[in-house]
C-alpha cells in the first residue's frame, strides 16, 4: 500500500502521469494508405474509456468501440444526448469513415419457452453434459442444462432477435461498420456435451450413423446461421459479421481429440463473413516457438480455410496477459508479436481483434508513468503499425495467392505447410504470389528472437535471400533481366509503416 502511495504522489510530483488516450495522442501514427480498404481493427474484452475508443478511431485503424455487449439496457441509453453512447453514435453518424462503429452483439438465449430446447434422457427427465440427471423435468434458473442440438429452429431465430433488436436501436441512429460476435453459447463442443446427448432419444435418432463431428457441426452451423440472419438483416450495409470463433482449426489433426473442442469449418463457414481464429500468446499454445508455435497453428487453420474456399481471414489476437505460471508474468515480447502479426497479414488477413483478457489494477483508464505505458495498450499500437503496414499492401493480399511451399503441414498432411523452410525451425518464410505477376509479397520471421540471413527457393524466383528479424521483415520480390530482386517494405520493423508512402507508391 505505500509503495503504490510513493508511486502516485511521485507521478504527481514529477508531472509523468498519462492517460491512454493522452499517450496515444504524443505517439508517432501509423501512416495508413488514403483510400485503402482493409478493414478496420476491433478489440474485445472490458471497455476502454471513451477518449482511448475515440483517439484509436481517429489515428490507429480501429473501429470506434461502442463498448460492451449491446442490450436493450445499452442502447436505450442512446435517448439521452448526454450518455456516452449516444455521443459515439454522433460521431459515427457524422464521420463514418474517420470513426467507423462496432458493435458486439449480447449473449441472451431463450430458456424454457421451446420445446425440446435442452438435453433429455429417455424418461424425459433433464440432464447435464455429463449425462447427470438434474432431478426434474421442468427447467428453472440455476439448472446446468445443455441445449439440445435438436432444438428447434424457432429457438434460434429467437436468440437472433434478442441480438439484432438493440443492435437495430443503434443502426437507426448511426452506420455500423462491424459486428463482433463472441460465441460460446448455445450449443456447446463435444467436449463438454456428447454424454449427455448419447442419452438423448431425440438426438440420437437425427444423427443416425453419422460421425458425431460432422453431425454437431452441422447442427451449430444452422444454429449460428438463423442468429446471424437476424442480425445481418438490421445491419444489411456493414463491412463485417464475425463470429467467434469461425476457423479452420488451430489444433486441427494435432491430437486425436483435437475435434471434441470445435466445430468443421465446412459447415461454419457461412456463418462469419470472413475466416476467424484465436491467436493468443502462450494460451494453448507454446508461444512463438515450440512444439505447437502460434504460425504453425495459424497456417493449420488456413489451409483448411483455403481449401474450404476462403482466402482471407479476421482473426482474434492478444499477445499476452498477466499469468503468473507463464514466461514473462504471461506478457509476450511485442517485436515478436510484430512478427508474427506480418507472417498472419501475408496468410490472407485484412484485419483482426485485439483483446485483452485480464482486468488490469485500477481499470483500463488508470494513469501511468508516460515511458511506462501498458503492456495491452502497447499490444493495440503494435497491430495498429503493422495493419498500417499492409494497407499499403492491399492489393498483393487480395489480388495474391497464398504459396503452398514445398511440404505438408506438419499435422494435417492434407494440407500444404504454406510456408518455405529456411533450415531453421525459428526462422520463418511466408509467402504469397499476385495473380498472373511475377510479383511476390514475402514475410521472413526470426520467431526465436535472434536476427539471421535466410535463403528460400520460391517457385519462377528462385533462391531468395532476406534478413529474418524478430520483429519480421516484409518483402516485395519482384523480377528483374531474370534475377529475384526483394524490395525491403518496412526498413524499421517496428515501424513499419513509416518509409511505406515512398517506398510502396
Amino acid at each position: 500500500m505505500r509503495t503504490c502511495t510513493i508511486a502516485a504522489i511521485m507521478l504527481a510530483y514529477t508531472g509523468l502521469a498519462e492517460t491512454p488516450s493522452g499517450y496515444l495522442a504524443k505517439q508517432e501514427k501509423p501512416s495508413f494508405r488514403q483510400g485503402h480498404t482493409l478493414v478496420p481493427l476491433t478489440r474485445y474484452g472490458w471497455t476502454l474509456p471513451m477518449a482511448a475508443r475515440i483517439e484509436l478511431a481517429r489515428n490507429w485503424g480501429y473501429c470506434l468501440e461502442f463498448g460492451g455487449y449491446v442490450t436493450a439496457k445499452s442502447a436505450a441509453k442512446l435517448d439521452d444526448p448526454d450518455s456516452t453512447e449516444s455521443k459515439l453514435a454522433a460521431l459515427a453518424a457524422a464521420n463514418p469513415e474517420t470513426y467507423p462503429l462496432s458493435v458486439i452483439c449480447c449473449r441472451n438465449l431463450p430458456t424454457s419457452e421451446f420445446a425440446g430446447l435442452w438435453t433429455r434422457d429417455a424418461d424425459g427427465n433433464l440432464i447435464n453434459g455429463k449425462a447427470q440427471s438434474l432431478d426434474g423435468n421442468e427447467w428453472h434458473k440455476g439448472m446446468k442444462t445443455v441445449y439440445s442440438p435438436e432444438a428447434p429452429d424457432a429457438a434460434w431465430k429467437e436468440a437472433g432477435r434478442l441480438r439484432a433488436e438493440p443492435i437495430k436501436r443503434v443502426r437507426d441512429a448511426c452506420p455500423i461498420a462491424v459486428v463482433l460476435n463472441g460465441g460460446e453459447y448455445g450449443i456447446n463442443v463435444l467436449g463438454f456435451g456428447q454424454k449427455g446427448w448419447e442419452e438423448d432419444p431425440a438426438v440420437t435418432a437425427a444423427r443416425g450413423d453419422r460421425d458425431w463431428f460432422d453431425y454437431l457441426s452441422e447442427r451449430k452451423a444452422n444454429a449460428e446461421t438463423l442468429i446471424a440472419k437476424a442480425v445481418r438483416a438490421v445491419v444489411p450495409d456493414s463491412r463485417l459479421y464475425i463470429y467467434y470463433p469461425t476457423t479452420g482449426g488451430t489444433h486441427r489433426r494435432r491430437y486425436g481429440g483435437w475435434n471434441r473442442w470445435g466445430y468443421a469449418y465446412r459447415w461454419m463457414k457461412s456463418v462469419s463473413t470472413l475466416a476467424s481464429s484465436e491467436h493468443y500468446w502462450q494460451h494453448f499454445n507454446t508461444g512463438w516457438t515450440g512444439k505447437q508455435d502460434m504460425l504453425t497453428m495459424g497456417l493449420n487453420a488456413r489451409g483448411e480455410e483455403i481449401a474450404q474456399g476462403q482466402p482471407f481471414c479476421y482473426d482474434w489476437f492478444c499477445a499476452g496477459w498477466p499469468r503468473g505460471k507463464r514466461p514473462n508474468g504471461g506478457l509476450g515480447e511485442l517485436d515478436r508479436y510484430t512478427g508474427f502479426l506480418k507472417c498472419m497479414y501475408v496468410s490472407g488477413m485484412l484485419g483482426g481483434n485485439a483483446g485483452y483478457y485480464a482486468y488490469p489494477k485500477g481499470g483500463f483508464g488508470v494513469e501511468f508513468p508516460e515511458d511506462e505505458p501498458p503492456h495491452w495498450l502497447r499490444q493495440m499500437t503494435t497491430f495498429a503499425r503493422v495493419h498500417a503496414l499492409f494497407s499499403h499492401l492491399e492489393s498483393d493480399i487480395r489480388e495474391g495467392d497464398l504459396l503452398p511451399g514445398p511440404n505438408r503441414h506438419v499435422w494435417s498432411k492434407d494440407h500444404p505447410a504454406y510456408e518455405f523452410p529456411t533450415g531453421d525451425p525459428e526462422a520463418r518464410v511466408v509467402a504469397r504470389r499476385r495473380k498472373d505477376t511475377t510479383r511476390w509479397l514475402v514475410a521472413a520471421w526470426a520467431a526465436g528472437g535472434e536476427e539471421r540471413e535466410v535463403k528460400v527457393t520460391i517457385p519462377d524466383a528462385g533462391t531468395v535471400a532476406m534478413l529474418a528479424r524478430p520483429a519480421g521483415s516484409v518483402y516485395l520480390v519482384q523480377m528483374d533481366n531474370g534475377q529475384a530482386v526483394p524490395l525491403l517494405a518496412d526498413p524499421e520493423p517496428e515501424r513499419p509503416s513509416r518509409h511505406a508512402a515512398t517506398l510502396l507508391k
